[in-house]
């Protein structure tokens, strides 16, 4: 059995065991299988927000009817408005939950559904007890272990001498991984300026901080100078784009 039929016969719920183990084996040696496999799975929140927002205009679409039906209902059967509008404060009171809860899909989900942490790539981690630790080991420990409000205090404290490029970015990181949007929007922006190594994966965390930030214009319009420029995750960015049309 190919890669691809593979893939199709996971997506479908259809794999034998013999096929699981295979599947799960491929996932975890196959860079370009899991690459792939990603990307579909992408491609399948895709379609079922598709089929969500078709749920959503339906649903829509039976509110209004009701609300019609109840304005029409009060101007002719004026003698029966306490049972008529409780009837009909029911049926739109669950379109109203289903569309806010079961059908919506809103920034928060797909920014989790889309956030990875960068790992570290450029400062090896000594543990404690083993050898004396720089001031950037101790940053990049601390970002390793997610303990935020510690690494952004030392990376800011790196920041206050000449340092590595890729300090702003990793503090952009750890804003973004603490909540700190608006410092995180900034760092980013800032990375992206400065044209180097980082400034790539830094539009990509640049869309999801406006993301989090339910700022959809500028996620947008992030988004789509990746897809334009082609850089790190540009196929998550086409699927992200879609989502969100």
């Amino acid at each position: 059995m190919n890669k691809e039929e593979l893939l199709h016969r996971y997506f479908l719920d259809e794999l034998t065991s013999e096929e699981e183990t295979m599947f799960t084996s491929l996932l975890q040696d196959d860079d370009e299988f899991k690459a792939q496999f990603e990307f579909e799975k992408s491609v399948q929140r895709v379609i079922k927000h598709k089929e969500r927002i078709g749920l959503k205009k339906k649903i829509q679409g039976f509110e209004d009817e009701d609300q019609s039906k109840n304005i029409t209902k009060r101007k002719v059967i004026n003698w029966k408005p306490l049972g008529i509008a409780a009837s009909l404060a029911v049926i739109i009171s669950l379109g109203v939950y289903m569309y806010n809860t079961v059908f919506n899909q809103g920034t928060e989900e797909l920014f989790a559904s889309n956030y990875e942490k960068y790992p570290n790539t450029v400062s090896p981690i000594v543990r404690s007890g083993t050898q004396p630790q720089t001031p950037e080991q101790l940053a990049f420990e601390a970002y390793e272990t997610d303990n935020d409000t510690k690494a952004i205090e030392l990376f800011i404290a790196l920041k206050e001498k000449p340092h590595p490029e890729y300090i702003d970015f990793y503090l952009a990181q750890s804003y973004l991984k603490n909540g700190q949007l608006v410092h995180a929007i900034g760092q980013f922006q800032k990375t992206i300026l400065e044209n180097n190594e980082f400034s790539s994966p830094s539009r990509w965390y640049l869309a999801l901080a406006y993301l989090k930030n339910n700022d959809i214009k500028k996620a947008t319009a992030t988004l789509e100078t990746i897809i334009e420029k082609g850089g790190y995750k540009n196929k998550e960015a086409k699927v992200l784009l879609g989502i969100m049309d």
